[in-house]
């Protein structure tokens, strides 16, 4: 019944059990974007890898909106709620445009995957308004009053 519902639409095709789970999987770690050309050993990668959630039906405008600013590769999950975005090689790592998107369409990016020079020079995170990253950093000096975890890892300077 759903084959002859989806016959105006195009091509329809089904897939078997092990297909099925291939593609799933597939899906949940993200494969298309596992690597990108470059030495994974130097772990140098020309693009830039960001991990955005949003509302699910916010997704596709948040992806339209990096799209039509930029060279990107999309990969949607969670209903368009989680985007992979693989963004072509950028100063910043597409930090800007990715964190403008986010803010116009709600949600929050986390940078997974970039060269070792904008890693250094971006936050991972988006950064905190003052009061957010004072309590941010109470909560750390609270766990690890004297700063030997990771310090730096999250924000600068806590």
């Amino acid at each position: 019944m759903l084959a002859a519902l989806m016959q105006p639409f195009g091509e329809f095709a089904t897939a078997d059990e092990q297909a099925s789970r291939a593609l799933w999987t597939a899906i949940r770690d993200v494969t298309p974007f596992a690597a990108d050309g470059a030495s994974a050993s130097s772990g140098q990668h020309a693009s830039p890898l960001w991990r955005i959630s949003t509302a699910p039906s916010r997704g596709a405008e948040l992806a339209a909106m990096i799209a039509t600013a930029a060279q990107a590769q999309m990969f949607f999950d969670w209903a368009g709620g989680l985007i992979w975005a693989m963004l072509g090689a950028c100063d910043d790592a597409g930090a800007a445009l990715v964190r403008r998107a986010v803010a116009a369409a709600g949600g929050h990016a986390t940078l997974i995957r970039a060269p070792a020079s904008a890693r250094a020079a971006i936050d991972v995170f988006a950064p905190q308004d003052a009061a957010v990253a004072a309590l941010t950093k109470r909560v750390k000096e609270s766990f690890d009053p004297r700063g030997v975890l990771n310090p730096g890892r999250m924000w600068a300077g806590v």
